[in-house]
């Protein structure tokens, strides 16, 4: 009887260590599963962010992307001068940021160096730009043309701010 009872304990061991094992695989296949699942989800978020991106950037003749994104196209004002008429585009991987900045002011303005952030649709910083403003008498409007090497046609929003 006693060696019975040892057979029956090593079998019940034994079974036991093969249980465990299946357990441990199907734990470790499950875990795998779901870490692929977040990176195919996450891939999946970047596709529909591209997408979105896409909805407002628009390409016109020659290769030419126009940035046509309402924040991006929204008026602004830094101290009493109103940027307006803002426009984004890109040619050949140069983007160009062109504004009309009018003096709203009863005073005239001196020269000023603006910076430009550009800001993704996530509201993160993409570059900062530099320009200059001519100075401007009162009611007078001129252009502000800011140009970079870089493509950053898919920005979605900007602030401005003196330098």
């Amino acid at each position: 009887m006693d060696k019975k009872k040892k057979k029956v304990k090593l079998s019940s061991i034994i079974i036991l260590a093969i249980v465990i094992v299946i357990l441990i695989m199907v734990i470790v296949f499950a875990v795998k599963k779901l870490t692929q699942n977040d990176g195919d989800n996450a891939e999946m978020e970047n596709t529909n962010l591209e997408n979105n991106t896409v909805s407002y950037v628009q390409e016109i003749e020659d290769g030419i992307k126009v940035n046509t994104s309402t924040a991006m196209n929204t008026s602004k004002t830094l101290d009493g001068l109103l940027i307006s008429n803002i426009q984004l585009s890109n040619r050949s991987g140069m983007t160009s940021f062109l504004a009309d900045v009018t003096n709203n002011t009863d005073t005239a303005t001196s020269v000023k160096t603006v910076e430009i952030t550009l800001l993704s649709n996530n509201g993160e910083e993409m570059t900062k730009l530099t320009g200059i403003i001519n100075a401007l008498a009162p009611g007078e409007t001129t252009e502000l043309n800011i140009a970079t090497t870089s493509d950053y046609i898919t920005a979605y929003d900007f602030t401005i701010a003196e330098k």
